[in-house]
């Protein structure tokens, strides 16, 4: 890092527009959580629907459809964050192909229940 210049390694949806596009029902749930929403990205949405699992009363069929995949998306979030943080951006590109991965099975869960 200079003196001036910071160099950032960052991870950031271009286009909060496309999570209604891809997942519109965990979007709709997401941010129905009472949380402050200051973006709407991918990484804030997979935060809020883990607040929402652990302190939202949310029917006991949704917890069962998605529970588990919310548990695993955060902890892929946590992952790709600490990648960027460990300057690994090739690991942290991986691991956002498997958390899209994983809200799309999520997307069809909830739709199902």
């Amino acid at each position: 890092m200079g003196k001036a210049l910071q160099i950032r390694v960052s991870a950031v949806t271009w286009n909060e527009d496309l999570l209604e596009k891809f997942w519109p029902d965990l979007t709709e749930l997401a941010f129905s959580v009472p949380i402050k929403h200051e973006k709407r990205g991918v990484l804030e949405m997979v935060r809020a629907l883990d607040e929402g699992l652990r302190f939202m009363g949310w029917p006991e069929a949704r917890k069962t459809a998605i529970g588990d995949d919310i548990r695993k998306a955060a902890a892929l979030g946590k992952a790709i964050e600490n990648a960027l943080a460990d300057w690994r951006p090739r690991r942290a590109n991986i691991l956002s192909d498997e958390l899209e991965n994983v809200l799309d099975r999520m997307e069809s869960a909830i739709v199902a229940c």
